[in-house]
């Protein structure tokens, strides 16, 4: 069983940081669909007691809390955790990084861990200048204790 889901920010709505995409402003009369690099989706499929999470588009402050929610609702069914496959992302901001990191810290409370497989040439680029790619590997998740 795969779930999905689209996030679309609101008409008009364009992440201060991100580069314009060479399109025009909308106005509120413009029903145009957003363009698709402003669309980000989610996929999650069972591997045997983790889930992985598949992301794909751009992960800033207004699509953030979609990923965040596909983690969550992986990490809910999951026995050990949760693989983040970030490989098709293509723009990871701050506030991509602080859901990821604040999933993390919900993971653990839970007793489950969360990896990162083969992050994108941006989102590896954001963990190695934090500091924090450490974090999601898989020999930084703790040995279950006797």
């Amino acid at each position: 069983m795969h779930a999905r889901d689209v996030s679309m920010p609101e008409p008009g709505h364009r992440s201060p940081y991100r580069p314009a995409t060479g399109t025009a402003p909308r106005t509120s009369v413009d029903s145009a669909p957003p363009s698709p690099s402003s669309i980000l989706l989610t996929d999650s499929y069972p591997e045997g007691p983790r889930k992985v999470v598949v992301v794909n588009g751009e992960v800033d402050y207004e699509t953030a809390p979609v990923m965040s929610a596909a983690l969550r609702n992986a990490l809910r069914d999951s026995a050990e955790g949760v693989d983040a496959d970030l490989s098709a992302v293509r723009f990871w901001d701050c506030s991509a990084l602080n859901a990821l990191l604040r999933f993390r810290r919900e993971a653990l409370a839970r007793g489950k861990t969360v990896t990162v497989r083969s992050p994108s040439r941006t989102v590896g680029r954001v963990l190695d200048l934090t500091g924090t790619s450490r974090l999601f590997r898989p020999s930084a998740i703790p040995s279950p204790r006797p």
